[in-house]
């Protein structure tokens, strides 16, 4: 008796992946792309800090560096906890 394989998820949606693809323009060198990394992570933190700002008027800069590291600290446990969720499930995208 002949058993089929069956096709992985990401698989049968590849052809959405590269059209996706297409439309991204990728850096031509690691310096390039580098430098786009340095650039992109430099206006997140930026942005990051001011909203604190907003949503902490007459806060101190201390107060605001000590938000940042709370919110930080929240953003990786939550990080952690969507990991762990994710390495059970991937044996059904994946393997399955």
């Amino acid at each position: 008796m002949k058993r089929s394989k069956k096709v992985p998820l990401w698989f049968r949606r590849l052809d959405l992946v590269k059209a996706e693809m297409k439309t991204v323009r990728f850096p031509r060198t690691a310096q390039e792309g580098f430098s786009q990394c340095v650039e992109l992570s430099e206006t997140a933190l930026r942005w990051f800090r001011q909203s604190i700002r907003d949503g902490h008027p007459g806060a101190s800069e201390d107060e605001i560096e000590e938000e940042r590291r709370l919110l930080l600290a929240r953003f990786f446990a939550a990080d952690a906890r969507r990991i762990a969720k994710w390495k059970k499930e991937r044996e059904r995208y994946f393997r399955g």
